[in-house]
């Protein structure tokens, strides 16, 4: 192999600027690392700006401080309960670790204002997700942005495209080829990789290839998310795990293109067609989200009135605080509400009769019992892809594994490059792509920082 030509040096190249890769920039370089932060288009944050981004963190304090009892092999089982065999136990664990440092790290050194989410524990068998913000992903980004971007170790580029990873003569990954834009020149910057890229759920070929039933359904996000990081790895000698597990989302709003995770439908909410008439929410997912494309417009609309708006808001912080008030539509009466969403008034009024009718509260009155309790709140929804939940191997050090099991030196992953912690059957537990975002980039931190010079470090 030819003796590459360093232009620069960094002891962390951190490949992608999602807030995996922001706040494993800011970890490494908060313990003496330098750390070369690539991202490819204009704008950091990746895709957070539209998820609550909550955290499934066992054992942390803000549990402790209302008296809930809580540790990360709790976590691990409810992993493993539902996720089966898809889980492994050995990053499911390390990354479980971390919760708890991490959210006391979000809160203390990035001064995100974390609470714990009361009420319905979202699958987990312990009332264990911490919010990130009043903004949910937005906020996280803006405060990791920054944390980031003023760091004096930490130097920012965007607008620059990670061509192939460095390997040297004993297969370890010694840096990047990059360039700054389509037509500038190329050049080779040394140190240690983490891919902190998307999936691939943007790309029609790779989900084609490895999810084909979902393959009909698009994709929608905040971000493009084609497979970047995943086709560096693979190139480098990366193994991948679980690359046919996809999600997808039946209730994706129009505006905003964020997914409700608050179950409304079981809280209350009907859904109808353009037409005003009832679609079955009690299917999976996939087959309602299919279902929702097929309907004129390929749009559906979540009905509900407040009461179970007020149950919503309790339940999910990044509902009251942000989908409510940017996607839903509100009206005191049922022809007010079609006419705003030019829905048939007809066919919503013999849908809506069966739970009664739109109350009438007089000022100040308390709410009666039965029927409808203004305001009546509409949001339109879609299907889509939304996310991919394989990707590349790594183990408890958030290293990249190669098809041996053996890790590749220099080479780690976190977000959606690696393979998430749960599979497909753990995505049915909130809170854990930040988990896995964040959790691995704090290994992968530790890892980097421990095998640096005394005196770097």
């Amino acid at each position: 192999m030819a003796r590459t030509t360093w232009q620069e040096e960094a002891d962390l190249i951190v490949v992608g600027g999602s807030v995996g890769g922001l706040a494993a920039a800011v970890l490494a370089a908060d313990r003496g690392a330098q750390v070369l932060l690539l991202e490819r288009s204009k704008q950091l944050g990746g895709g957070a700006a539209t998820e609550p981004e909550h955290v499934a963190a066992a054992g942390s304090r803000f549990q402790k401080d209302v008296g809930v009892e809580d540790e990360p092999s709790r976590l691990v089982e409810d992993l493993v309960a539902a996720g089966g065999e898809a889980v492994d136990r050995e990053v499911a664990a390390a990354v479980a670790e971390q919760g708890a440092p991490l959210v006391a790290w979000l809160a203390d050194r990035c001064a995100l204002s974390v609470e714990l989410m009361s009420g319905d524990t979202a699958g987990h068998s312990r009332p264990r997700l911490h919010t990130s913000g009043d903004q949910g992903g937005a906020t996280l980004m803006a405060v990791l942005t920054r944390a980031a971007s003023r760091h004096s170790r930490v130097n920012v580029r965007t607008g620059v495209l990670v061509e192939r990873l460095v390997r040297d003569d004993t297969g370890a990954v010694s840096g990047v080829a990059v360039k700054a834009d389509r037509r500038g020149v190329s050049q080779s910057v040394a140190g240690k990789v983490l891919l902190a890229c998307g999936g691939y759920p943007a790309d029609d070929a790779l989900v084609a290839e490895h999810c084909p039933g979902i393959a009909g359904i698009p994709f929608r996000g905040g971000a493009p998310a084609s497979g970047e990081g995943l086709r560096l790895g693979i190139e480098a000698g990366g193994s991948t795990r679980r690359l046919g597990d996809c999600w997808v989302t039946p209730f994706l709003t129009i505006p905003g293109d964020f997914e409700i995770a608050v179950p409304l439908p079981r809280l209350g909410a009907i859904l109808v067609n353009q037409g005003g008439g009832l679609l079955d929410a009690q299917s999976s997912p996939r087959a309602l989200a299919e279902t929702i494309r097929s309907q004129p417009g390929h749009v559906a609309y979540l009905v509900f009135d407040e009461r179970v708006a007020t149950v919503a808001r309790g339940v999910d912080p990044f509902f009251a605080r942000t989908i409510l008030p940017k996607t839903a539509r509100r009206a005191v009466t049922l022809k007010d509400l079609a006419r705003q969403l030019e829905i048939d008034l007809t066919g919503l009024s013999t849908t809506i009769e069966p739970f009664g009718p739109v109350l009438e509260l007089a000022p100040g009155g308390a709410a009666p019992a039965g029927g409808l309790l203004p305001p009546l709140h509409a949001i339109r929804v879609t299907g889509a892809r939304r996310a991919t939940l394989g990707g590349l191997a790594v183990d408890g050090a958030a290293r990249v594994l190669d098809a041996n099991g053996r890790p590749i030196p220099g080479l780690y992953a976190t977000t959606a490059t690696a393979a998430a912690v749960g599979g497909l059957g753990g995505g049915r537990l909130s809170g854990l792509a930040a988990l896995n975002a964040l959790g691995l980039a704090r290994l992968a931190a530790l890892d980097l920082v421990a095998s640096l010079p005394p005196e770097a470090a």
